[in-house]
């Protein structure tokens, strides 16, 4: 299982704090390379539909 950031540690500052259940996701590995495949990031829901259209 790999946790994914829904905002890029880049973007968020120095100075946030993350907040797990706000800020992180659980996903698989294959997933975690594909959201993180473009930049910016595909959201979750993004890579949920691209998944039901195949």
């Amino acid at each position: 299982m790999h946790v994914h950031l829904l905002v890029p540690l880049h973007e968020s500052g120095s100075k946030y704090e993350i907040n797990p259940i706000e800020d992180l996701r659980p996903v698989c590995p294959n997933c975690h390379a594909m959201l993180n495949k473009r930049r910016p990031p595909l959201s979750i829901e993004e890579l949920k539909g691209m998944l039901r259209h195949k």
